[in-house]
């Protein structure tokens, strides 16, 4: 029984699925075996889901073999975009009033969590 195993480095962490799909299609076409995961800005990795969302704090990361890392970095260096592993986490582009909605909710929401934080304490602290 063979019990090596294939070890991955990942080559891109982007928010920007544009990004993402053509690195998958140019090793596609080199035959670059890879993996795709989802990431967040929280620590969580899942694998990639078929339907990804576009949203704050939201990565997908290609991982190659670590044996072909510099033939796929070759490919990455020669795309039109910046490319690298430490995405912010506005890294998927919002038009700058979609960015303003998505802070006015996070407001929101956690004044509406502090509020009722604030009225547990008062109906238990009584």
């Amino acid at each position: 029984m063979n019990t090596d195993r294939t070890e991955f480095t990942p080559i891109l962490r982007t928010g920007q699925m544009l990004s993402f799909d053509w690195v998958c299609g140019e090793l596609d076409e080199a035959g670059i075996p890879y993996q795709c995961r989802e990431e967040s800005s929280g620590g969580i990795q899942m694998a990639m889901p078929a339907f990804p969302s576009v949203m704050p704090g939201t990565w997908w990361t290609v991982l190659v073999p670590s044996s072909l890392r510099q033939r796929a970095q070759e490919i990455l260096d020669s795309m039109p975009f910046d490319s690298g592993l430490t995405p912010d986490v506005w890294d998927f582009q919002p038009k700058p009033a979609g960015k303003r909605l998505w802070q006015a909710c996070t407001i929101v929401l956690l004044a509406l969590l502090l509020a009722n934080f604030v009225s547990e304490l008062l109906r238990h602290g009584s």
